[in-house]
């Protein structure tokens, strides 16, 4: 339990708003950020949320069998329902039953206009609504017209209202605890000791269960520890650790996610161990300057396109332009709410700026095989004077 206070019927509220706007009879929730945002618990199995317009009744989440009295006693939804593959629990079935009962629809009436979530979503937490679960919505209600609500779920989640910062600057807080104790084990270790990636993750893991974290939430591998070549690949963004043995003089980086009140953390912080061949060395001193760039444009304003062309700048004066990857941020935020928005340039997402209260995980992710590499993620709060970055990690490499 944590003591910060999240306002999840204003949460329900907001979307209710909105769906009055594209002017729904109801929603069919089945994205992992809709569904925490409105529920409030973790919710790891296929679910769905049905979501009356204002008046018409409350919000009902069908999860799997198995998990209900847990989903009910621990989220914020009166109705928590279950459903299953089996007759009386289809979950077509019960979604109708429960358009009828708030008079949202009947086989006489008017198709309704049901909000739905549709797109692709680079992370498989993404939930979007699939082909065959269109199919049975369309089965049970002939001629419903369904509405991409995906864009609204967006930029509600966007901007994070002060609990929510709260929350983040926590979880944060804990992925900080995450690395002191990593790097303390790194640098106590005795003569001969050789640590593994999985290790690693251990060490890191177990420091933020104690400090309150209750889940390794990112679905790259729980912690991500990379070492030589692991963290070396081109554009490598994702280090699931395995048993391979971190080495003296080679890039070792850390990535550590926690999770409190349903809200996320997400902190790479880079090492090495021993003695830094020169040329490693003089690449990690442009990687500082890249992650210093970024923070530097994240101010209110400034478009992800500017931001990204001014970062770019200094891997090319540097000779590094081909070792830095195209993507230097993510969103963040509640379980489910890891990718939207990504800064990167372009047509569709280049002329996005940054607005305050937005919180976004700047990162760099600046690799060359056969060298080293090196990985910034870092939760980072926009506001109205510039970039606050919520963990206190330095971005400086670790000598150990």
């Amino acid at each position: 339990m944590n003591d910060i206070k999240v306002d999840w019927k204003g949460h329900v509220e907001k979307y209710q708003t909105a769906m009055v706007e594209l002017n729904l009879d109801f929603c069919i929730l089945t994205r992992v950020k809709s569904i925490t945002y409105l529920a409030g618990c973790f919710v790891p199995w296929k679910s769905y949320i049905f979501l009356p317009k204002e008046g018409a009744g409350d919000p009902i989440l069908y999860t799997v069998l198995l998990d209900t009295e847990r989903v009910k006693a621990e989220g914020h939804l009166e109705d928590v329902q279950g459903w299953g593959p089996l007759k009386g629990f289809f979950i077509e079935k019960k979604i109708q039953k429960a358009a009828k009962k708030t008079g949202l629809y009947t086989s006489k009436g008017s198709p309704p206009r049901i909000g739905v979530e549709l797109g692709l979503d680079i992370c498989v937490t993404g939930q979007m609504l699939s082909h065959s679960e269109a199919l049975l919505l369309e089965q049970v209600f002939p001629g419903c017209e369904l509405v991409d609500f995906n864009e609204k779920t967006e930029r509600i989640q966007f901007i994070k209202e002060p609990e929510e910062i709260a929350l983040l600057r926590k979880a944060s807080e804990i992925t900080d605890i995450g690395q002191v104790t990593v790097k303390k084990e790194l640098e106590e270790r005795p003569s001969g000791k050789i640590f593994t990636e999985n290790e690693i993750a251990g060490i890191g893991t177990l420091a933020m269960r104690k400090a309150g974290s209750n889940y390794e939430w990112t679905f790259t591998g729980n912690q991500e520890i990379g070492s030589g070549y692991r963290a070396s690949w081109t554009f490598n963004g994702c280090t699931p650790a395995t048993n391979k043995k971190v080495n003296e003089s080679e890039s070792l980086l850390v990535d550590l996610h926690s999770e409190y009140g349903c809200y996320l953390g997400d902190l790479s912080h880079n090492y090495i161990l021993g003695k830094c061949p020169s040329e490693l060395k003089a690449f990690n001193d442009v990687y500082e300057q890249l992650c210093y760039t970024l923070i530097d444009n994240m101010y209110p304003g400034n478009s992800f396109e500017e931001c990204y062309q001014e970062v770019r700048k200094v891997a090319e004066k540097a000779g590094y332009e081909n070792d830095l990857f195209f993507g230097i941020g993510h969103g963040i935020g509640c379980i489910g709410n890891e990718s939207w928005p990504v800064i990167v340039p372009g047509k569709e997402w280049g002329p996005m700026i940054f607005e305050e209260n937005m919180v976004e995980i700047a990162a760099i992710v600046f690799n060359r095989p056969g060298l080293g590499g090196l990985r910034l993620e870092s939760p980072t709060l926009v506001t109205r004077k510039g970039a606050e970055v919520l963990p206190k990690t330095p971005f400086e490499v670790d000598y150990v």
